[in-house]
């Protein structure tokens, strides 16, 4: 495994720690999108209230929209995207510090390695943050129209999501 990620690099950069701190803001950005979850469950709450002992649907409560609930809790996943665009800059100026690698990639055969080595694992990042978050949005758009009463839902939140984002 070493030797296949560091050909996706270039040379004598230290690809391992930019995979720790990559996870490390994956990690994050996934904690920070679980803020859907508390802001779902306060939300779903107040469309409850009790007769006696039983918990039972308020008249007339409706659920707030899940563009709402949602807000920016995907946030942290195109923030990462983003950052790991700026991987492909320092790539570049990695050639050119130090033991000027760059000399070594002019030398060899195919004149495209220079930017498969320092375009593939930054765009590699951003996709897969970009999936992550598209993955997350599906499963909490589904949490969201599962586990809220029907009775409660307005409809077109779909559209109503897309509206906002676009």
């Amino acid at each position: 495994m070493k030797h296949k990620i560091e050909r996706y690099a270039p040379p004598g950069i230290n690809i391992h720690l930019e995979i720790r701190y990559y996870f490390t803001g994956l990690l994050c950005a996934f904690l920070y999108s679980m803020l859907f979850l508390i802001r779902y469950s306060n939300s779903l709450s107040k469309l409850y209230g009790w007769v006696g002992n039983n918990r039972v649907i308020l008249p007339d409560a409706v659920m707030d929209d899940f563009y709402l609930i949602l807000d920016s809790c995907l946030l942290g996943f195109v923030i990462i995207a983003v950052a790991v665009l700026f991987l492909i800059v320092y790539h570049y100026m990695y050639h050119y510090q130090g033991s000027k690698s760059i000399y070594l990639m002019k030398r060899l055969p195919n004149s495209r390695e220079l930017h498969f080595r320092c375009i593939t694992l930054p765009l590699t990042g951003a996709v897969i943050s970009m999936l992550l978050a598209v993955i997350l949005l599906f499963a909490y758009y589904g949490i969201y129209i599962a586990c809220t009463p029907k009775e409660c839902l307005t409809p077109g939140q779909w559209q109503k999501l897309w509206s906002v984002l676009l």
